[in-house]
């Protein structure tokens, strides 16, 4: 029955059930209430008949009762002695007292249960007409204060006052018995009253018990038909959102919302299955896969087929770019060989007029000994350092071609060992101090270049260093994944214009006709720093020294 119930919810509507289940609701709070407000009006009218009439009731029997007895108490005050104030006011309870509050009585007993206790008002009014005459006697009787005196009148008055009393004492019987009635009957409605009004309570804790019970068993349902399928259709979105491709053959049967979007769900991440497979192949290299659409604005399946598309044709271009790369690249390997038989070729051909230049001016230097003046003797000086200038600018220029070539041939090298070997072949000056760290790092280059590249930087230093006490200090440290080495010299320094200018091949700051100063050593050092993807700078003014700084990888 419990699994029916289900089946039946399950195959209706979320809208329908969801009114269903308002209608439901709704209804049993109607229920409720209108008997709820039925009761409490029910209440509140017995409340009213309580406040308006039985409580007064009672009051005004008590009242009516108190008057008569007070008459006759008076009644027989005065039938022993005078008193005038007593006898005025018997007089005006005759006259209105009386008449009030009898019909003050009657007025309240308007009600149908009220009707017997009216009765008998009724009737000891009647009786105590016979009560009011005696004391209208007894009043006539005592009009003078000899009355007292006179035994024959007084013995009338006794008489009279018997009467009174007799009649009186009768009448008090039925009203006590009038207000012991009045007095039930406003207990069975305070007992009615209060009835009513705690089956008034149980009716608001039924309903409240009653709208928890069907709020517990619609959330139930809820959550077994609802709330629960949701949360697993959540489960799986979420490993379909986090890229956890999977699939999933859903085993309810429903033909509600719920049913509809377990159906799409799985449609959907059946898609993403099959377009996981697809974007595989295509990553894989297979640009001819067939691309399944979902619909006509499948957004991702059009997606995939512009990457397989862009892909395929990303992939003519970089074959047709490899082919052309592979061409340049052997066009460029030819001229490089051809440039460095170009080069090796025209060094040797222009040395060998340089070298006959050379010996051509010392063999007529020879042969003019004592016939050249003095200025004939120093053009030949000057003639002969200019072919040597000549013949080392051809050795930078051929060097300058080759830096950086050797990348390829790399180990690993003690940059200390590579400096201390420069050191020694140097010619330095005796008065020169040189300070080397002594934790110069291992790094990874070919050893002709970074001996090459310490030679250049060295060596500028020492030359260009005209300071009477010359230092030399060389140090580095560790900067990310490389070393930065810094060459520092206490000599005049460079001008901040002429930092990048220095770098030039054949840019020199100094006297041209300096055989070794060709202004092609720092620029061959660039050169190689550079080819091992290094940087070079300096740091220096006028006066105050040079430090040579240049990164290399470890």
């Amino acid at each position: 029955m419990y699994q029916g119930l289900l089946n039946r919810v399950n195959r209706m509507k979320m809208g329908k059930r969801i009114a269903i289940n308002f209608f439901a609701v709704i209804s049993l709070i109607l229920a409720f209430t209108t008997a709820a407000i039925l009761l409490l009006q029910y209440g509140k009218n017995i409340d009213k008949k309580i406040t308006n009439y039985y409580i007064p009731v009672i009051s005004a029997v008590n009242d009516y009762q108190n008057l008569i007895e007070e008459s006759g108490r008076i009644s027989l005050d005065l039938s022993n002695k005078p008193n005038p104030s007593k006898q005025f006011r018997l007089q005006k309870i005759h006259s209105s007292d009386y008449d009030h509050q009898k019909l003050t009585l009657i007025g309240l007993c308007q009600e149908p249960e009220l009707e017997d206790i009216k009765n008998r008002i009724v009737g000891v009014d009647r009786s105590l007409e016979t009560v009011m005459n005696a004391q209208k006697e007894l009043l006539s009787l005592l009009d003078t204060i000899d009355v007292y005196l006179d035994l024959v009148k007084m013995q009338q008055v006794q008489q009279t006052r018997e009467i009174i009393e007799n009649e009186i004492g009768k009448q008090i019987l039925i009203l006590n018995e009038t207000s012991k009635l009045a007095t039930g009957i406003f207990n069975e409605l305070e007992a009615k009253k209060n009835a009513i009004y705690r089956n008034l309570s149980y009716l608001l804790v039924s309903m409240i018990v009653a709208i928890a019970f069907l709020g517990l068993l619609f959330f139930y349902i809820s959550n077994i038909t609802v709330i629960k399928p949701i949360k697993e259709l959540s489960a799986i979105l979420d490993k379909v959102g986090e890229g956890r491709i999977i699939s999933f053959q859903s085993q309810i049967t429903r033909t509600d919302e719920i049913g509809e979007m377990i159906n799409s769900a799985q449609n959907v991440v059946q898609g993403f299955k099959a377009k996981e497979q697809v974007a595989s192949a295509i990553g894989k290299g297979d640009y001819d896969i067939k691309i399944p659409m979902l619909s006509g604005k499948d957004r991702l399946g059009k997606a995939l087929t512009d990457m397989r598309d862009n892909l395929k044709l990303a992939k003519n271009k970089d074959q047709d770019n490899i082919k052309s790369l592979e061409a340049y690249t052997n066009r460029l390997e030819k001229k490089n060989k051809e440039l460095d038989q170009f080069a090796n070729i025209n060094s040797q051909v222009i040395k060998s007029p340089l070298h006959d230049i050379n010996n051509l001016t010392e063999w007529i230097k020879e042969d003019m000994v004592g016939l050249l003046t003095k200025d004939s003797a120093k053009h030949f000086t000057i003639l002969k350092g200019s072919v040597h200038r000549m013949e080392a600018i051809i050795n930078s220029l051929l060097k300058y071609a080759k830096a950086g070539k050797t990348t390829e041939n790399q180990s690993k090298i003690s940059s200390k060992q590579a400096v201390y070997e420069v050191l020694e072949n140097a010619e330095m000056p005796d008065n020169i101090a040189i300070l080397v760290d002594e934790s110069l790092p291992i790094v990874t280059a070919n050893h002709k270049d970074l001996s090459e590249v310490f030679h250049v930087f060295i060596s500028n230093a020492i030359n260009h260093n005209t300071n009477k006490k010359p230092v030399l200090n060389i140090t580095y440290k560790e900067v990310g994944s490389k070393i930065e080495f810094c060459i520092a010299d206490n000599g005049p320094g460079i001008a901040l214009e002429n930092h990048e200018k220095i770098f030039t091949i054949f840019r020199i700051l100094e006297n041209r006709n300096n055989i070794e100063n060709t202004g092609a050593g720092l620029a061959i050092g660039k050169k190689i720093i550079e080819g091992y993807g290094g940087r070079i700078w300096i740091e220096s003014s006028q006066g105050k020294g040079s430090k040579f700084y240049f990164n290399w990888p470890t």
